[in-house]
């Protein structure tokens, strides 16, 4: 459990299907399914901010990808937690399995995730990222 004051260190993935048009992925958040986000969780002791959002993208929902570049970072609050998010913006490689229970996984277009998204931050860094996204072959 975080001391008070502690500022807890997450990484997450923005992964990118190439195509025409190229495809984003979106998780189901696990405290609210109702809630639709990019998957993301804790950096690990000794671990790469860009390493973790890789893990956590294969560990929610079974895919693997390779960073190409840091997309943005955010802070939230969230049960009287401060929380910082490192985001990276991940090139499809593989769907290895299925991911955990409950994230339902959706590849969707640019404009469907930026509708979907459930967080205005979310949706600005995904809108900021396009010019990058569009380059992904």
């Amino acid at each position: 459990m975080a001391e008070k004051g502690t500022i807890i260190q997450q990484a997450g993935a923005i992964a990118i299907k190439a195509g025409t048009p190229p495809q984003v992925l979106i998780i189901r958040a696990k405290k609210d399914p109702s809630q639709w986000i990019f998957p993301k969780g804790h950096i690990e002791p000794g671990e790469k901010a860009e390493d973790a959002a890789v893990r956590e993208l294969f560990e929610e929902a079974g895919i693997k990808g390779k960073p190409v570049r840091r997309a943005g970072e955010k802070e939230h609050f969230y049960n009287d937690k401060r929380y910082h998010v490192v985001y990276f913006l991940v090139t499809y490689g593989s769907t290895e399995r299925i991911g955990e229970q409950g994230r339902d996984p959706r590849w969707c277009t640019v404009d469907e995730a930026i509708t979907l998204l459930s967080f205005s931050d979310s949706r600005e860094m995904l809108q900021y990222m396009v010019p990058y996204i569009t380059t992904i072959r």
